[in-house]
């Protein structure tokens, strides 16, 4: 499976979307896990109206589980817009390295990508995050989440106790073996430029980490250089790694303040 239409400049996103979903259970028995619906459309339609939205025009896909459901759900959203679809069938059980292996070659040369999981709702400023990655000469930026602790929280100063806390949004981690460093939790998105790629060999990065190699390897190789940038997400980022997670985002009120606003109020104008 490999389709193509017209080549075009505009702005390029790569969708990891050939996991199984293994720990959605039950949920992605029968569909993959980008087509699970949340608030009664499949996450693939927040993340092609919000792309879209942001002037994305030129979309890789890389295929595995369920590809085939995928690729026609893509196509059939972007139908009437003026977009590229490029699906490629990566593999069953393919490492993201191998995955990206295969699908780098669609993006031209000396252009920026953005490479974004399937599984994520989001809502923020692209563009703005771009022009921070243009504007520092990165070869890959790095965006970073607060994320809300499902466990509730001791508040210490002074080894005193001064509070407990439930939903307590967390910023910094702390490794021990690094207690000078801070720690940020990695969104899964980032902005790359097409030569930091030459800088690994995708063929063989990762190959002993699950396929997250890639990751660790790519963006490290930039960091060795000075040339990595850092931008901070202020919006709405909601994976979904599990039921619970499905669970949860279809309890929240859906209104014009949440869930796919942007997206929402993009596609009505269209």
């Amino acid at each position: 499976m490999e389709k193509q239409n017209n080549i075009s400049q505009t702005k390029w996103a790569v969708i990891l979307c050939g996991g199984r979903g293994s720990r959605m259970g039950e949920s992605t028995h029968d569909i993959p896990k980008p087509l699970v619906k949340i608030h009664g459309k499949p996450i693939m339609w927040y993340t092609f109206w919000t792309l879209y939205a942001h002037g994305f025009r030129n979309f890789i896909l890389p295929l595995g589980y369920k590809g085939e459901m995928v690729d026609e759900y893509f196509r059939r959203i972007a139908a009437k817009t003026d977009s590229q679809v490029i699906s490629i069938d990566t593999g069953l059980d393919t490492s993201i390295a191998l995955r990206m292996y295969q699908a780098i070659k669609y993006i031209p040369d000396n252009m920026d990508f953005f490479l974004l999981n399937s599984d994520t709702l989001f809502e923020f400023d692209i563009n703005d995050m771009y022009k921070l990655h243009k504007k520092t000469n990165a070869l890959i930026t790095l965006s970073s989440v607060d994320v809300v602790s499902s466990w509730g929280l001791i508040l210490v100063k002074d080894n005193e106790v001064t509070g407990f806390e439930r939903q307590r949004k967390i910023r910094h981690l702390f490794s021990n073996s690094l207690k000078d460093v801070e720690g940020l939790v990695y969104s899964g998105f980032s902005w790359i430029d097409k030569k930091a790629i030459n800088n690994i060999d995708l063929q063989t990065c990762g190959i002993d980490e699950g396929g997250r190699g890639m990751e660790t390897s790519l963006f490290q190789s930039a960091i060795d250089k000075g040339r990595v940038a850092h931008y901070s997400i202020n919006g709405l980022w909601f994976p979904i790694d599990t039921p619970k997670d499905l669970q949860i985002i279809n309890m929240m009120i859906d209104d014009r303040h949440s869930i796919g606003h942007a997206a929402k109020k993009y596609k009505e104008k269209l």
